[in-house]
């Protein structure tokens, strides 16, 4: 089995690979100074809720926005797997030609993503990540990274609200608004945050088409991605598992 792991700023997630199936997601908060013994602790929690053991990962390949966790991630590997994992390293990786001025500068998360959506699609994309930013990647009809732009993600920015803005209540859940005009406070900021991110998916996205030399097919991930695409006719496809689809893809062709 493989596992898939994607450590973002906001959440670390692994992804379970049974052949060509993804068999499970589990989910856990970014914690810097988390060491790999807790982290192995954490992992082994999930494998024996399913019923299986360390003994049945057979590979494992990380996508990390965060540095300061590579050596735990390492001894994660080394001491509960047997084995390095192998790390996304966008300058120097050869599935997905990138065209930024300096690739180092590219998230492996961002990487994986664009990957995983062209080889589904085949043609030119837009793929509009909801994580602790708001990612909008572009890639050519002909399989190169051309760039994006980076937004204040979601619930960073209703975190940032919610710090400096004393008399608003925190919200931990958001859902489709009624209407762009509400009678109460908590439907009032659910109607701006999500319509608002519409808005601003909507916005960019038109920009974004008319500088790309063909029509993009416009896709969504991410842990909000359903939400906000139910506001907007911009997104056609919600992929919520397309870094992990894009982990696999980098270790069946790099790796084996």
């Amino acid at each position: 089995m493989l596992l898939t792991i994607d450590v973002g700023n906001t959440n670390i997630k692994f992804g379970l690979w049974g052949q060509e199936k993804l068999l499970a997601i589990w989910r856990v908060s970014t914690q810097k100074s988390a060491s790999g013994d807790e982290l192995g602790l954490v992992l082994d929690g999930f494998l024996r809720l399913s019923e299986r053991s360390f003994k049945d990962i057979t590979g494992c390949v990380v996508a990390s926005v965060v540095p300061p966790m590579r050596p735990a991630l390492e001894r994660l590997g080394s001491r509960y797997l047997g084995q390095a994992p192998i790390f996304v390293e966008p300058q120097s990786q050869k599935l997905l030609p990138i065209l930024y001025n300096d690739p180092r500068e590219v998230g492996a998360d961002r990487v994986v993503v664009s990957l995983a959506a062209f080889r589904r699609f085949k043609k030119s994309l837009i793929i509009v990540d909801f994580g602790t930013a708001t990612t909008f990647d572009c890639v050519s009809a002909q399989g190169e990274y051309l760039g994006g732009a980076i937004a204040p993600g979601f619930r960073l920015s209703a975190e940032a609200l919610f710090q400096k803005a004393s008399r608003l209540p925190k919200m931990e859940q958001f859902f489709e608004p009624t209407g762009a005009i509400c009678r109460d406070t908590v439907n009032s900021l659910n109607s701006g945050l999500v319509l608002g991110y519409a808005g601003l998916v909507e916005g960019l996205v038109g920009r974004i088409r008319a500088e790309m030399a063909s029509e993009p097919l416009v896709a969504a991930t991410g842990g909000l991605a359903g939400l906000i695409a139910g506001q907007t006719r911009v997104i056609e496809k919600v992929l919520p598992d397309l870094t992990m689809e894009g982990l696999k893809i980098f270790y069946d062709e790099t790796v084996e």
